[in-house]
């Protein structure tokens, strides 16, 4: 499989495209227990949006949305009362400083395949970053309690390896583990063209369920919708096609009040099929409550 970071030929973009689209069908009628919605009354939502960047894609918006409402008070006393995370595929570590000023109790190591200047800044006392592979994975994962990426998975050649290799040490240990994936959906097929080498949709990820983590406790949730693509395309994905400028910036503001408007609509309509992205969360060695979410 071509990986769509690369730059590659207008064969080669065309095998990667259609390969992708029928990797995407999906025959899966999303009815498994583990399909979720952010339940999030107006209030609230309006209130999150407000700590979000509103020149951001609507799938980085619907991310950040879930990062902020995440019940992590709970979520540290269940991991024991500090949370030791790593990021692979963390970039310049922006999600690393974003967790930091939501919890209390919190040490950070975010990995990537190469080193940005930003690290330099960003790294103190809780806070590191390091140069790895995501196939090297469990040589830094000792004494962390949590692991996550963001919009890293798909750039993984091996993406089955990655999971198995976390999953394999997680069911060696006996302490409260919690893993957290934000995954492209297949939407992402037509929003971004060739970006990694794949995307997501119910079926891949019930697949990946049953390989892994069908005995934890295991929740997916999708974010973002057809509004939600339909912005993206109209704003971001057909000015770059046709070379021309972002109309996120051009017009800011109707893009600003279409894109609340459409997070407020898609945040409230089950749809997994036509999710902008998916959130994959994976406790291990512990039991949750009832209504932990």
């Amino acid at each position: 499989m071509y990986n769509g970071d690369n730059k590659l030929n207008l064969f080669q973009k065309i095998i990667w495209l259609i390969s992708n689209y029928f990797n995407n069908l999906n025959f899966q009628k999303c009815e498994e227990h583990f399909w979720y919605n952010l339940e999030l009354n107006t209030k609230t939502l309006t209130s999150l949006l407000s700590q979000t960047n509103p020149c951001s894609s609507p799938s980085r918006r619907s991310c950040d949305i879930f990062w902020l409402n995440f019940p992590w008070k709970k979520v540290t006393k269940l991991l024991g009362g500090k949370i030791s995370a790593i990021e692979v595929g963390c970039g310049r570590g922006r999600y690393g400083i974003m967790l930091e000023n939501l919890i209390k109790n919190f040490s950070y190591l975010g990995c990537d395949i190469q080193s940005f200047q930003e690290w330099e800044n960003r790294q103190k006392a809780n806070i590191h970053f390091r140069v790895l592979n995501s196939d090297d994975i469990l040589s830094v994962i000792k004494n962390k309690n949590f692991l996550f990426t963001q919009s890293a998975v798909e750039h993984f050649e091996n993406d089955n390896l990655f999971f198995k290799n976390i999953q394999n040490y997680v069911n060696q240990q006996s302490k409260p583990f919690l893993q957290i994936h934000m995954v492209p959906s297949a939407s992402c097929l037509w929003k971004y063209l060739t970006h990694g080498y794949r995307q997501y949709s119910p079926s891949s990820i019930l697949n990946l369920y049953d390989k892994f983590w069908k005995k934890e406790q295991f929740f997916s949730f999708s974010l973002g919708g057809k509004n939600c693509n339909k912005l993206h395309i109209k704003y971001i994905t057909l000015p770059m096609v046709m070379k021309k400028e972002d109309k996120r910036k051009k017009e800011f503001k109707n893009y600003k009040i279409d894109l609340n408007k459409a997070i407020s609509i898609d945040f409230q309509t089950f749809d997994p099929k036509n999710a902008s992205f998916y959130a994959l969360v994976i406790f291990s060695n512990v039991k949750l409550g009832k209504n932990f979410f």
